[in-house]
């Protein structure tokens, strides 16, 4: 490997082999009581890991081309993934919420496959010829699409997603030139529709738990557990496995995995995880500007990937210490989950090829 890809390969198993260990010990008590099986995230996220590694060298392998020629196909297939949701047998409702494909012993969350066929299709339509009547029917198609994609998610529902898609697509919307006019007016649009979804749903209002405070902004039972586990871990934490208030979040291995990870593993252990991500981040952002100059296509695709993944992990930590409502979006590559782990390793995989490309003299 060159050294893009091999730093951006090294940071994204680094944090999947902590996220083992640190899903285990967040989830034991949950899986003990409700599946008799205290190992049964941490041993389907093992699971899912070699596979979704090995996904990644898959489409590492894969010519750049072969992803901008086929880009709306496969967003076509993202959207008919979203449809299913709803169709019997292959929809899986749980708690109320549909958002599963169920094949066979196989669970599938589309809106993952949809953030990976998403960006690659922004990267395509957004390279494309700079002429102004080109770009303004452009835009109007990535409205379009954007709503359709807004609008179901708000059928499942999926308000967490909808914000994470409609601010990650403004910001490369903004970092690939369009007209600022139009990108202000469609994030008007887009805020309308959030505050509607949110409006219009009991279980979404309940989530705004304002504290009266400047810190922390939000509290609800869950943010309030969390800030605890944080502010208890101290230095150096209560050591692995020993953290208790992780007993007192529900789903702690999913979007409140950071503050069992402060609580156990103390200060030190927290922010040698944001300091990966910071690395990571990073390198993805100095590829983006070494491929840009290559190839737009590259670059924006790139930049897609490191905008989503940013905005994931920022909206997910301000969460946690009460500086955001309560959202469901995980950590990537730490927190349990194999439809968002295959797509994470995906997007790896053509990190990896653009970075074998980035370091081409």
């Amino acid at each position: 490997m060159k050294r893009y890809d091999r730093m951006i390969f090294i940071l994204s198993l680094l944090l999947s082999l902590i996220g083992l260990p640190v899903i285990h010990t967040a989830s034991w008590k949950w899986a003990s009581i409700s599946l008799n099986n205290p190992s049964y995230f941490s041993k389907h996220q093992l699971i899912y890991l070699p596979l979704s590694i090995g996904i990644a060298f898959f489409v590492s392998i894969i010519p750049i081309n072969f992803w901008k020629k086929f880009s709306f196909p496969f967003l076509i297939l993202g959207f008919l993934g979203l449809i299913l949701v709803f169709i019997p047998p292959f929809g899986k409702v749980s708690r109320n919420v549909a958002r599963w494909i169920e094949i066979g012993p196989i669970q599938i969350q589309p809106i993952e496959i949809m953030r990976f066929t998403w960006i690659i299709f922004l990267a395509q339509f957004l390279s494309l010829n700079k002429d102004k009547k080109l770009e303004n029917i452009r835009l109007i198609w990535i409205m379009f699409f954007l709503f359709l994609i807004a609008f179901l998610l708000y059928l499942q529902p999926n308000v967490s997603m909808l914000v994470l898609f409609s601010l990650s697509t403004f910001i490369i919307l903004f970092i690939s030139n369009m007209d600022y006019k139009q990108t202000t007016f469609l994030a008007l649009i887009l805020i309308l529709f959030i505050g509607i979804s949110i409006l219009t749903g009991d279980y979404r209002k309940q989530r705004i738990v304002m504290s009266g405070s400047i810190f922390p902004l939000f509290s609800t039972y869950q943010q309030s557990q969390a800030l605890n586990a944080i502010k208890d871990g101290g230095l150096f934490g209560k050591g692995w496995g020993r953290g208790s208030l992780k007993f007192y979040i529900p789903e702690a291995y999913n979007d409140f995995l950071l503050p069992v990870i402060f609580e156990e593993g103390g200060l030190v252990a927290g922010t040698f995880i944001i300091f990966i991500y910071v690395l990571l981040v990073l390198t993805i952002f100095y590829l983006s500007l070494n491929i840009s100059k290559k190839d737009l296509f590259s670059g924006l695709l790139s930049m897609g990937i490191l905008v989503f993944w940013s905005i994931e992990i920022t909206l997910n930590i301000l969460m946690n210490i009460g500086l955001l409502p309560v959202m469901g979006l995980p950590l990537p590559f730490l927190s349990f989950g194999g439809s968002a782990l295959i797509v994470n390793w995906a997007q790896v995989g053509l990190l990896m090829k653009l970075g074998s490309m980035g370091d081409r003299k």
